[in-house]
């Protein structure tokens, strides 16, 4: 009988999503980010996979900040959109306010905020976010980053659309 109760509470526990469903690391998530190929389905998924989360930390809210962004950029209503956007960067800002020295929220709230068009008048943290990052892209490390996450902030830094030449020069070292 008590075998049975005992595999019974098991059974209920494994039913529970608390129980059955592992989290995804913050590598984890990281990984499908950069690597959903900005297709529908695959930002949709990921989107819902950490809006059950609840922004355990400042950096996977900014992932989930990122995600709505993406979606939002597949929503053919623009006032959905907007709206969408809106509540993208707000997020992303509370994550920088939460983790103002996190570089990887600094380039998660620059590179949405670069992809979007100047009237909507959501550009506000670009140079901030720039300079943070300029003055401390030494710290970005592959023990804490994967070293093509790290790649691809430091290409995309190193574009003239983001940078100046002299502020290229400083991530071009940081890429030898």
């Amino acid at each position: 009988m008590k075998i049975r109760a005992l595999i019974l509470i098991g059974f209920l526990f494994s039913l529970s999503p608390s129980y059955s469903q592992v989290k995804p690391t913050i590598a984890e998530i990281r990984e499908e980010l950069f690597y959903t190929d900005f297709d529908l389905e695959k930002c949709y998924a990921f989107y819902n996979k950490l809006a059950v989360l609840q922004q355990e930390t400042p950096t996977i809210a900014a992932y989930e900040a990122a995600a709505k962004a993406l979606v939002a950029k597949h929503s053919w209503n623009p006032i959905t959109k907007i709206n969408s956007i809106r509540e993208a960067m707000k997020m992303l800002t509370s994550a920088v306010d939460l983790d103002k020295t996190n570089l990887e929220i600094r380039f998660l709230r620059l590179y949405i905020e670069n992809s979007l068009p100047e009237y909507l008048g959501m550009k506000d943290n670009l140079e901030e976010d720039k300079q943070v990052i300029l003055k401390n892209i030494q710290w970005l490390d592959t023990s804490d980053l994967n070293a093509d996450i790290i790649k691809y902030i430091l290409n995309y830094m190193s574009s003239a659309v983001t940078c100046t030449s002299e502020e290229i020069k400083i991530i071009q070292a940081r890429l030898l």
